[in-house]
C-alpha cells in the first residue's frame, strides 16, 4: 500500500482510505460486525492506516462500530481516525463540546487525529461561528482532544474559498471528487483547485460517485467498461483517477464487501498511473454524458426565496441531471424521504422563471420532473 508523507498534516498516510459510511448491513438494518470486521482486518493488513467516519453515519453507529472493532484492537499509534462534527445539528454552543465527547467515547479513544466541521456552506459556518466555533476549535486542539481541524465541504465554490479564507487555522479539507463532476460540476472543479493553490491538503470523498462510476447499468459505466483490458474494472479506474491528484493525501472508499476491500488494496499497491487508452476511455464516458439533456442549473439559488411552495428546485434538478448521468433515482428518494416541497406542489406562479439567469422554463421542468418522478416510484 502507498503511503503519502505530508509535511503539512505531520502525518505519513495510506493512500486509500477506509470510509465507514456504507457498512455492510444486517436484514434489520444494524451493521454486520462480522463482515465489516474482516473488511477492516483486511485494510489494516493490508496497510490501510486512515479511517473515516462521522457522529450522524448509520444512525450514529458507525463510530461505534470503529471503536470496537479498529480502535480496541489495534496499537492507537498505528492508525487515524477522522470524524465530523454534524454541523446541521448544532443548536448551541454547549452542542460541540457534548458531541466531540460523544465522538470520544464511541470511538474508546482520548483524541481524534482529524476533525471535521460536517458539510460547510457558508450559512452552517456562520451558525457555528454564531455558537464560537473557532473557540472550539483552539480548546479541544490544546486540551489534545483533536489533533488537525479541517471542513468538508459540497458549497459552491465561491463559498468554499469564504469559509477557507474566514478562518486561516484550517488545516485540512475534504470535497467530494471524480472524474464525472470534475468535468460537469464547475463548483465540484472549483473548490479542489482553490484548496490546492492555498496549499490545503485535501481528503477525497466519493472517488466512484458513491458506486455510480462502477454500476454496470450506468450508461457512462457501460462505455468505459466496454474500452478497458481484461482485469481492469471501472472503479478502479475512477479510484486511480482520484489518486493523481496532488494535492489529496487520501482517497476514500466507502466499501461494502471484503471483495471490494481486496480489489481496492489491489488497484493502490500501488496506484499505477492511468495509460493514454484509459485516459481515452474516461473521455469517452464524460463525452456521453455531456450529450444528455441535462437541465443547465447552476444552483445559484436565485429562484428560492420567491418559491411559495418552497420546493428545493436546485436539489430536483441536480437530482434529475443524476439520474439522466447514472440512470441512478436515488438522489430523488433522499429528498422524497427528507419531506418539504416537491415538484408536484409547484403551482405554476413563474416567479422563479422570472429571476432564473439561464432563463431556464422552471414550472415547465418541474411538472416534467413530477411526472418522471411519479414513474419511478410506480415501479
Amino acid at each position: 500500500m502507498v503511503r503519502v508523507k505530508n509535511d503539512r498534516l505531520s502525518a505519513e498516510i495510506s493512500l486509500l482510505g477506509f470510509g465507514a459510511m456504507r457498512l455492510a448491513l444486517k436484514g434489520d438494518g444494524s451493521i454486520d460486525y462480522a463482515v465489516n470486521g474482516e473488511m477492516v482486518d483486511k485494510a489494516v493488513a493490508g496497510g490501510v492506516n486512515y479511517f473515516d467516519t462521522a457522529y450522524v453515519y448509520h444512525g450514529q453507529a458507525s463510530e461505534v462500530f470503529l471503536g470496537d472493532t479498529l480502535v480496541s484492537r489495534y496499537p492507537r499509534d498505528s492508525f487515524y481516525v477522522a470524524t465530523k462534527l454534524p454541523s446541521f445539528l448544532v443548536n448551541k454552543a454547549e452542542d460541540m463540546e457534548r458531541m466531540l465527547d460523544e465522538s470520544l467515547k464511541r470511538l474508546k479513544t482520548d483524541y481524534i487525529d482529524f476533525y471535521l466541521m460536517h458539510s460547510l456552506d457558508w450559512a452552517a459556518w456562520d451558525k457555528l461561528k454564531s455558537f464560537g466555533a473557532e473557540g472550539f476549535i483552539d480548546r479541544a486542539k490544546r486540551s489534545g482532544k483533536i489533533r488537525r481541524a479541517g471542513f468538508s465541504s459540497h458549497a459552491t465554490a465561491a463559498e468554499f474559498q469564504k469559509i477557507l479564507d474566514d478562518y486561516p487555522e484550517w488545516e485540512f479539507t475534504q470535497i467530494q471528487l471524480n472524474y464525472a463532476d470534475w468535468e460537469t460540476s464547475p463548483d465540484i472543479r472549483g473548490s479542489f483547485e482553490i484548496a490546492e493553490r492555498a496549499g490545503i491538503p485535501v481528503a477525497i470523498m466519493e472517488p466512484v460517485r458513491g458506486g455510480c462510476l462502477a454500476d454496470p447499468d450506468a450508461p457512462p459505466v457501460k462505455r468505459i467498461g466496454a474500452l478497458l483490458k481484461p482485469g481492469v474494472t471501472p472503479a478502479s479506474i475512477a479510484l486511480r483517477w482520484a489518486a493523481e491528484h496532488k494535492a489529496a493525501y487520501v482517497v476514500l472508499s466507502g466499501m461494502s464487501t471484503v471483495a471490494q476491500v481486496e480489489e481496492n488494496l489491489a488497484t493502490f499497491s500501488p496506484a499505477e498511473p492511468l495509460s493514454s487508452e484509459e485516459r481515452a476511455a474516461i473521455a469517452e464516458a464524460v463525452s456521453l454524458m455531456k450529450s444528455f439533456p441535462t437541465i443547465p442549473c447552476t444552483a445559484c439559488g436565485y429562484c428560492l426565496d420567491g418559491c411559495p411552495a418552497k420546493i428545493p428546485i436546485d436539489e430536483y434538478f441536480d437530482a434529475y441531471n443524476d439520474y439522466l448521468y447514472y440512470n441512478n433515482a436515488r438522489s430523488f428518494h433522499w429528498l422524497s424521504s427528507r419531506g418539504g416541497g416537491a415538484p408536484s406542489d409547484c403551482v405554476g406562479c413563474g416567479v422563479c422563471a422570472s429571476v432564473c439567469p439561464q432563463h431556464i422554463e422552471i414550472p415547465q421542468e418541474l411538472k416534467r420532473l413530477d411526472g418522471l418522478i411519479q414513474g419511478i416510484k410506480a415501479r
